[in-house]
Order: C-alpha cells, then structure tokens, then sequence
C-alpha cells in the first residue's frame, strides 16, 4: 500500500496538499506505480541481462515522466539519472482541477467507461488522430507524419483498447511531478527541457522544478509543442548528450 504524499503543485493553487494515491476505479492496473514496475522489471531483466551492468539512464517523455520518476524512487540502485522531455502535470488529478469541478468529472468520466466504446470506435482513425495531434500537441505539423499516425493508432485499434483509454483517463489520483521530486529516495540527478510552444505544460511550472535537489538543469526548447524529440530531435540530442558526457561524464 502506498501512503499518501504532499506536492506543491501550480503556482494558481499553492501548496503543500494532500495527494490522493489510490486509481478511482478499484483494482485498476493501469497505474504509474504499475507501470515503474514494469520499467523496473524490464531494466532489470532485459537491459541489465546475461550479467551487464549499469549505469541506465532514463529519458522519458510526458507522462512518462511521472513513470520514469516512480521508477527512481522504487529502485534508486537501477537508475543514474534520467532527462524529463516535457513533463506531464496531470490537469485532471484532483489535487490540481478546481473542487467543484470535480464531481462533474466523475460523471463524465464514468459514462465514458460505461457507454463510450462506439464513440471511441469513431474516433480512432487516421484522420481524428492527425486532427489532434496538429491542433494539440504539435507545434510542427510536418512532424505529424503518416508513420506517426499509423504507430499511435495502431494499438487504439487492438480488442479492448477503448475500456484501457477510459480507464487511464479516469486516473485522477497518484503522483505528480513535485511530489516524487521530493522524494528522499530520490537522489540521482534529474534535466529537464520543454518547448516553448507546448500547450500541454506550462513553463511557469516547469521551470519551477529548478527548486528541488535532483533537477540541474531545466531547458527551454524554442518553437517545439509537447513532443520535441519528433519536432526538434536536433535540440533533444543535444540536451541528452550534454547530461550524459557533462554531468554524469559517461561519454567522452
């Protein structure tokens, strides 16, 4: 069982405040502390296999972030660092969205799992996810390419795809970014970068994870939305380049 933790979340809702743990729908696995297990186990198992050793570094995008931070805290002897692309703040956690709206997001939330398979059905095709992808996320059309689309449509399409969707997007609960942050057991250095055009994290907030110990660094990245690693791949290798030769000196 996890305990409950404190963040300090947006600057428009203050802090420290309780942040809820446990996934609203009971028994759900579709969790972060699920899935840094899976991490875990997979660098443990499959990276680190046949007697390799470390050191593993984790460069994580989005909420991945979350993920990759959850990793670091349950197995600190894994990871030697990890580089944030853009990280996710969760505006649908309950600790971050407005009280009063939350019982509306209940609702929602729970027809869509009740009643949304068809109109997940007519979502999930190529046009509906370039559609989002070029008014979202993506400062650079042009990087929204057909490979794009067919790589993230593709499991949308597998048996049971809509009730994982609807399940994940009724993940209110867990950590944030700041909480993990504050974590003792985190204690491997941790950049991040972020576009300057992603409509997804805010840069108030981003660059106020300067605050906390393991982030060394926080990177604006000029004109990329929400994926830099697709719109500016130059300006991200560079960024993981510089972690790994100038702070943790593992190139030459």
């Amino acid at each position: 069982a996890r305990a409950r933790g404190t963040a300090r979340g947006s600057p428009r809702r203050g802090g420290p405040f309780r942040v809820p743990q446990t996934h609203p729908c009971s028994g759900s696995p579709y969790n972060f502390f699920t899935w840094a297990e899976q991490l875990c186990d997979f660098t443990e198992h499959v990276v680190l296999a046949g007697n390799k050793t470390g050191p593993v570094v984790l460069v994580c995008n989005s909420i991945g972030s979350i993920t990759g931070l959850q990793a670091m805290v349950d197995r600190a002897d894994l990871f030697a660092g990890a580089c944030l692309v853009a990280p996710n703040f969760r505006e649908l956690h309950v600790a971050e969205s407005p009280p009063f709206s939350q019982p509306l997001t209940r609702v929602v939330q729970s027809a869509l799992r009740e009643y949304g398979a068809g109109l997940f059905r007519n979502l999930a095709t190529p046009s509906v996810v370039r559609s989002i992808l070029t008014s979202q996320p993506y400062a650079d059309v042009a990087a929204v390419t057909d490979e794009l689309v067919d790589a993230l449509l593709a499991p949308l399409l597998l048996p049971g795809a809509d009730a994982v969707v609807f399940d994940t997007l009724s993940y209110s609960a867990g950590p944030l970014p700041e909480q993990l942050l504050q974590d003792p057991a985190l204690a491997a250095p941790v950049f991040v970068c972020f576009g300057t055009a992603d409509p997804w994290t805010p840069a108030p907030r981003v660059e106020a994870l300067s605050r906390f110990a393991p982030v060394r660094k926080v990177l604006p990245l000029r004109d990329s939305g929400h994926c830099p690693m697709d719109e500016t791949p130059h300006l991200v290798n560079d960024f993981v380049l510089e972690f790994l030769r100038d702070h943790l000196r593992l190139l030459p």
